[in-house]
């Protein structure tokens, strides 16, 4: 009996010249100056200038390339601004980030929360608890400081040193645990480290017994908008588990950052003028 033939694949469905356009508006995205000549955009493109142009041209008229000084090379247009900020006003984060907090909290076992920074607090907005983990303190609504705590040392981390400066000025930061930090130039080399490895740890920072690994959320200009964390008791959140937890919550956390807006993979602080 003859196997069956299977019939191949149809390929994905493919509209040529918008995705040339949509290509054009990337490559330009890439470019350190942000801009790019027709030659340019023809030669990455791989297509006649002719072409390149026509396109240009289209994408010129609606806004969405726009032409420099000289007149002869191509940046972005505003228009993608608008359209990105109304796409941004449509995303609910925390309908975004339950279904990642969820797969996350049942991978570890532990408590999975998000929260948002408010000034030297973070704010919870979501948590998922696994089904063994105990009763963590924080709710819906809780705030903490941010010096102590695994989400808010993710998102200062994760943010401009002016900002982080700011911040810390106003912060009294009083021993919650023998091992709170408690020095503002003590947080910030730790803050080095934090963006060294991409995750963050609450060893026992604000409670004693109770430990937190951290990673942020972040935003297309590479700024955190919030942070995803998972906690539990330090008898089973141990020190051999820190890295296996963190590339775990560092995952989650870059794909809620991709449904956010960020685009590009989360390049560390450290390596970009803040």
């Amino acid at each position: 009996m003859k196997s069956a033939v299977k019939k191949p694949k149809k390929p994905a469905y493919k509209v040529q010249v918008l995705d040339r356009a949509i290509n054009i508006l990337e490559f330009i995205s890439r470019q350190s100056g942000g801009e790019a000549g027709l030659p340019e955009l023809a030669a990455a493109m791989k297509l006649h200038k002719t072409t390149t142009h026509r396109i240009a041209h289209v994408l010129e008229s609606r806004g969405l390339l726009r032409r420099g000084p000289d007149s002869t090379r191509y940046r972005l247009g505003l228009h993608l601004y608008d359209l990105g900020c109304q796409a941004m006003d449509n995303v609910n984060i925390r309908d975004e980030a339950r279904p990642i907090m969820t797969r996350v909290a049942y991978e570890v076992g532990e408590t999975a929360h998000l929260a948002v920074l408010d000034r030297a607090e973070v704010l919870y907005i979501e948590r998922v608890e696994a089904q063994r983990s105990l009763t963590m303190g924080s709710k819906l609504g809780a705030r903490n400081p941010v010096y102590c705590t695994a989400l808010g040392k993710a998102i200062l981390a994760w943010s401009p040193e002016a900002e982080v400066d700011r911040i810390l000025a106003g912060c009294r930061m009083e021993a919650r645990t023998r091992n709170t930090f408690t020095n503002p130039l003590s947080l910030k080399r730790e803050l080095e480290r934090i963006r060294d490895r991409g995750y963050s740890i609450d060893d026992e920072e604000i409670e004693d017994g109770i430990r937190c690994i951290s990673a942020p959320v972040l935003d297309p200009s590479e700024r955190a908008v919030a942070a995803i964390s998972v906690s539990g008791p330090a008898a089973r959140i141990t020190s051999n588990r820190f890295q296996i937890i963190g590339k775990t919550v560092m995952k989650a956390a870059e794909e809620l950052s991709t449904h956010v807006g960020h685009t590009a993979s989360a390049a560390r602080p450290s390596d970009r003028k803040r």
